[in-house]
């Protein structure tokens, strides 16, 4: 299946609202200055006020034009998004570089940048920002201006120094990375939540408007059957009239047409949505029969007679990928078993291929298994939506390959859960 390309993108760079960006700034201006105030007011200590209230208005003015210039429902994203979390991160740097580097107990917020943009950005602009945060950590080290102590500064050890930079550089690091695999990780699933809610809202709506129409079809064709009988009882007394006669032959003609369209409609949507419960046995021939025409045959064994299931759009469309995904990858045939249990209830898909790669197997089932880990160059959104979708319904889905070579797909069900009810 095709993801859809909106939903992709808007998960791919989610970016952050002007608004979000802009109030956490404030919140940072507003720490900045009270801490400034208390260590240089009320603890006295001696502070370059005049460089440090301006990288404090720097900050300050930005925020002002970032509100001004965008709208209220403005989203922040790419390139723009990345500057403004540099600035961010070089302002924090200025500010320590002048009170004591990273001997000041601050130094610790310089981490803050780092993982806001591994939330937000791609691994390229996130792996940016954290050069730019280890370069700032260098200088602070080796050039920073002593921390403004009442008295004598006390004296680090290089080593202890060179530790504090290693530290923070790892926490920047390990935060940055652990919060981009665990963003990606939900934007995939995300992502491919969307795809599946698409394509299980068109099997609904596609079974929507059959019943739909089979009710209009039955509806009309009361009113349509009196237009045919006053039609034909026209034709009767005044076909041969040189005035009207071809009129009401023309028009007995369409109303027996018109009959004959709405009957064929009635029939094709009682095929598409005949009940809301059928044996296991119809539903896998209805599954085979969705897929065909294939280019190898689907052969279903289910011995009758099997219990009745509920004919969901999730049970029918997680099947129907399933297969689609064995014919696909099925050498010569593929092939649908179904076994029942007092207890449960099972489908086995097979095919004779050349089996799931063993560093996809691990990982069937997730929302994107992008082209590093697929074989045949999908991404494993399909089964991730056939599971999602067969999950819903209760069921349970375990892949591996077979002795004899090729891939299989169980399915499992508590009875309780599929089975269909007498007043169903």
């Amino acid at each position: 299946m095709e993801r859809p390309s909106i939903a992709a993108a808007a998960f791919d760079r989610p970016g952050v609202r002007v608004r979000t960006l802009a109030n956490l700034r404030w919140i940072a201006i507003g720490g900045q200055f009270v801490t400034l105030v208390f260590v240089g007011l009320y603890l006295d200590y001696p502070l370059l006020w005049p460089s440090l209230i301006a990288a404090v208005l720097a900050s300050a003015v930005l925020n002002i034009g970032l509100i001004t210039l965008y709208g209220r429902n403005a989203r922040l994203q790419g390139r723009d998004l990345v500057l403004h979390l540099a600035f961010d991160l070089i302002q924090a740097g200025v500010l320590l570089f002048l009170t004591g580097g990273l001997a000041n107990p601050f130094a610790i917020l310089l981490i803050v940048p780092v993982t806001i943009a591994a939330t937000l950005l791609p691994a390229r602009a996130m792996l940016a920002l954290g050069t730019m945060a280890g370069a700032v950590l260098v200088v602070l080290w080796m050039w920073a201006k002593p921390l403004p102590w009442n008295g004598p500064p006390p004296t680090f050890p290089t080593v202890y120094q060179f530790g504090t930079v290693v530290a923070l550089a790892l926490a920047i690091g390990f935060l940055a990375i652990y919060l981009w695999l665990v963003s990606a990780e939900g934007r995939d699933r995300a992502r491919a939540l969307v795809a599946t809610e698409a394509a299980l809202t068109r099997e609904a709506r596609m079974s929507a408007l059959g019943s739909l129409a089979a009710a209009a079809a039955h509806e009309l064709g009361g009113p349509l059957g009196t237009i045919t009988l006053i039609a034909h009882s026209l034709s009767e007394a005044l076909g041969d009239d040189p005035d009207f006669g071809e009129d009401i032959r023309l028009l007995e003609s369409e109303a027996a047409r018109s009959r004959g369209i709405l009957i064929r409609i009635a029939r094709r949507a009682e095929a598409e949505d005949p009940f809301a419960r059928l044996g296991l046995d119809v539903l896998l021939h209805e599954v085979a029969h969705s897929v065909a025409p294939t280019r190898i045959p689907i052969h279903v064994n289910a011995p009758a007679p099997q219990p009745e299931v509920r004919r969901s759009p999730e049970l029918l469309h997680g099947l129907q990928n399933l297969v689609a995904n064995a014919v696909r990858h099925g050498g010569s045939a593929v092939e649908l078993r179904a076994t029942s249990t007092p207890a449960d209830i099972s489908i086995t898909v097979l095919d004779d291929g050349a089996g799931f790669a063993s560093d996809v197997l691990p990982h069937l089932g997730e929302p994107d298994l992008g082209p590093s880990h697929s074989g045949a160059g999908g991404t494993g959104l399909g089964i991730f939506i056939a599971t999602t979708l067969i999950e819903r319904t209760g069921g349970r889905l375990s892949f591996r390959n077979r002795r004899e070579g090729g891939a299989q797909v169980d399915v499992r069900w508590p009875r309780a859960h599929i089975e269909a009810s007498e007043q169903e």
